[in-house]
């Protein structure tokens, strides 16, 4: 009875902190806790919030670094000033097919990308970037282009 009622009490503080932390890994990993808390004998040398919290930090993923098996990550150095380019930038790396993670930087100025070298490359990217204004360490912008930019996204001198 008292291992039913441990049970149902942390099992219930857990969605509780999951449904309120905003992560989606976390919610998603609480069907996964449920089946672990239901295999957990008594007398388990760990509580049950230690394991399922274990779990939970197991099933988390840094999207800079973690994609599918397939994906690979990589960084290209980015001009730009504003939140306004970092829209613009991330926008236009996305909008290239096979790429499923775009986060740029303002204060490093580097875009860091996951992407599925079958579909695409930083080449590509690149390009596409250029294309919307903002120069890479290969690709410039075409003056035309960058003079149509918003004054704050102005980074040439």
């Amino acid at each position: 009875m008292k291992t039913s009622i441990l049970a149902t009490l942390a099992l219930s503080t857990f969605l509780f902190i999951s449904c309120n932390s905003g992560s989606s890994n976390k919610n998603n990993s609480a069907s996964n806790n449920e089946n672990e808390m239901e295999q957990m004998m008594p007398g388990d040398s760990h509580s049950e919030m230690e394991h399922m919290e274990a779990g939970a930090q197991h099933n988390e993923m840094d999207p800079m670094t973690a994609g599918a098996a397939h994906e690979e990550h990589a960084m290209l150095n980015v001009k730009g000033k504003c939140d306004m380019c970092k829209d613009r930038i991330e926008k236009a790396a996305k909008g290239v097919e096979g790429v499923s993670f775009a986060n740029w930087e303002i204060e490093k100025q580097v875009l860091h990308l996951n992407y599925d070298p079958d579909k695409t490359s930083t080449d590509a990217i690149a390009q596409a970037i250029a294309a919307v204004g903002h120069d890479t360490d290969k690709y410039k912008a075409e003056q035309a282009t960058y003079d149509a930019l918003p004054s704050c996204c102005k980074y040439r001198d």
